[in-house]
């Protein structure tokens, strides 16, 4: 059968995705392997890594057109390339990026073997360009999280020799995201382009992702890979089987990118994971013996061999090493010598004597702003608004990467009542078609996300519940899916546009102010690399003990003649420091 134009490009829009994901897990799988070795990070494991990944693509889809896969493959190539150019012309401006991620990366780059040993031992005498301070608490979270990131990261610094180019995984992992659902969505005939556009673009440009684009926060990255997770069961749970074998890689890679990514990655993957396991296992007992045991043995091994190579490998020097040398996995959230609960620590004094979901509630409903014991030294509380409104001084609230309450976007508090709306509507309409596929892994899905609001802290905090985000978008992707019922299409389309409209502002404010800060911080940093050029010696004071990862910069910059002080008389401005 012929191929028509639609099914070429889906095809080449999803395999460029496909080879994307192959080489962001490949790199990962790759460098952690040499670790084993005693072989770190090096200019020549990316060529070397992608050259690897493009073989594997291409064996994978071994049966299929080789020149759809090629072009496939170059489109892949184009994107990285791109992601990372643009990626290593922007500053990261963040406290985060410049503390504990980019002093695991750069050290990463440097040399450093996470595997078997610790980054504060990692000095002047090893390869690094400064010495740790050993006051420098990020080292805590350096030895401790997880590093998925902050590896793929090190091996694009290796090759690039910027710093900042390697803080494209996020968007990599958007374009992954967008690529597969929308081959998945526009192959279907009921489905036209513009809905599949729409559900494929709002799945990962939402105002968790874009804010963290440009910066090397995590929580954006962990999100699509929740979400893949999530769409990868969803599809799984169908039984179409001629895709069966791509959409387990999906789910593996996922799988393996969220434990890897935070610590909570662990948490989501599992719980999710093994609801559906549970419910695949059931659906098997009801089709007889023989073929219970035929997928009992099928997903029993491909979870075990996914946990084995994504904690025991790709994450071993995290959770394997604070198994063996703390006796918990999940060092320092947990156990003996834990660190306080920040999330506690950060939420409103108002919410002291609330319950998770009233927590919750009010965060949705509230102005979208750092409400926080860390930005509110008046005391502060959260601010109701109405649904659907908001302010020019409120959009202005999104550029922060971490914000605090209402962080789904300034208008998501009314998408939030049309989700519910929606919900309700959907579960009457399965039952009463007694649609039990579909039925199940959303119900599946809405349950656990209730019970993970009611029992986890951070309810209030957008970027530490991603998997919430997949209710409106399930909701949507339902109202969206059949044109010819008419009424609840209108309403897909009344969704769509508000939701376009909720991150449209928040992508309005993040790249207005990242252009604002990237400007002043190139600036700055000229100013000082100028200064040290035309000074033999020049000291320095940072802002923080902990902002050393901002000091790579300066080290890209080849500047070296500089020192850091505990206290100077300088007052120029430089980029965490003063000189």
């Amino acid at each position: 059968m012929k191929k028509t134009d639609k099914s070429i490009i889906t095809e080449v829009i999803k395999k460029s995705a496909i080879f994307l994901l192959v080489e962001i897990v490949t790199i990962l799988l790759i460098t952690t392997l040499l670790f084993f070795i005693n072989v770190t990070v090096t200019g020549w494991h990316l060529p070397i890594i992608t050259i690897i990944s493009i073989g594997i693509t291409l064996l994978f889809y071994k049966k299929d057109n080789i020149k759809i896969n090629i072009v496939a493959i170059l489109l892949g190539l184009i994107i990285f390339t791109g992601v990372t150019f643009i990626e290593g012309k922007i500053y990261d401006t963040t406290a985060d990026g410049n503390t504990y991620h980019k002093l695991a990366i750069g050290a990463l780059k440097n040399g450093w073997n996470p595997n078997y040993e610790d980054s504060k031992d990692f000095d002047k005498e090893d390869g690094n360009p400064f010495d740790i301070s050993e006051e420098n608490i990020n080292t805590l979270w350096i030895d401790h999280y997880a590093k998925g990131t902050e590896i793929f990261a090190s091996v694009i610094y290796a090759f690039t020799g910027n710093i900042e180019s390697g803080k494209g995984y996020t968007a990599l992992l958007m374009y992954i995201a967008f690529g597969i659902l929308f081959s998945y969505l526009y192959q279907d005939k009921k489905i036209s382009l513009i809905a599949s556009l729409a559900i494929s673009i709002l799945l990962p440009f939402n105002a968790i992702t874009v804010v963290q684009v440009f910066n090397y926060y995590v929580d954006g990255a962990l999100m699509v890979a929740v979400l893949l997770i999530l769409f990868a069961c969803i599809v799984e749970s169908l039984g179409k089987q001629e895709n069966q074998k791509e959409i387990l890689f999906i789910l593996a890679s996922s799988i393996l990118l969220c434990i890897n990514i935070k610590f909570t990655g662990l948490a989501f993957a599992g719980i999710f994971c093994l609801a559906f396991y549970i419910y695949w296992m059931i659906k098997a007992i009801k089709q007889g013996k023989e073929e219970f045991i035929k997928q009992f043995k099928k997903y029993t091994i491909f979870y075990i061999v996914t946990v084995i190579v994504s904690i025991g490998i790709v994450g071993y020097s995290s959770y394997m090493r604070n198994m063996i040398d703390h006796g918990n996995p999940l060092y320092p959230l947990y156990g003996e010598g834990h660190v306080d609960n920040m999330v506690v620590q950060e939420q409103p004094s108002s919410f002291a004597n609330k319950n998770h979901l009233e927590i919750f509630l009010i965060s949705i409903f509230s102005k979208g702003e750092n409400v926080s014991p860390t930005y509110s030294q008046e005391n502060i509380q959260p601010t109701l608004k109405i649904p659907f409104t908001t302010s020019i001084e409120e959009i202005e609230n999104y550029s922060i990467p971490d914000i605090r309450m209402s962080g789904f976007g300034p208008l998501f508090s009314g998408i939030f009542i049309l989700s519910l709306i929606g919900t309700i509507y959907i579960i009457v309409r399965f039952i009463k078609a007694k649609n039990w596929n579909l039925l199940i892994p959303y119900l599946i899905i809405l349950g656990i996300t209730f019970i993970l609001i009611l029992a986890l802290d951070g309810g209030y905090w957008a970027r530490y519940i991603p998997y919430f985000y997949a209710i409106p978008m399930i909701v949507l992707t339902y109202l969206l899916w059949d044109k010819d019922k008419k009424v609840h299409y209108v309403l897909g389309i009344i969704l769509t546009v508000i939701m376009f409209i909720n991150i449209g502002l928040v992508t309005y404010t993040t790249l207005k102010s990242t252009k604002d800060n990237d400007a002043y911080v190139g600036k700055r940093i000229n100013e000082f690399v100028q200064y040290c050029h035309d000074n033999e010696n020049v000291d320095i004071q940072l802002n923080h003990s902990g902002v050393q990862g901002a000091l790579y910069n300066i080290d890209d910059r080849g500047v070296t003649n500089y020192n850091i002080k505990e206290d100077i008389v300088g007052e120029n401005e430089g980029y965490f420091f003063k000189y």
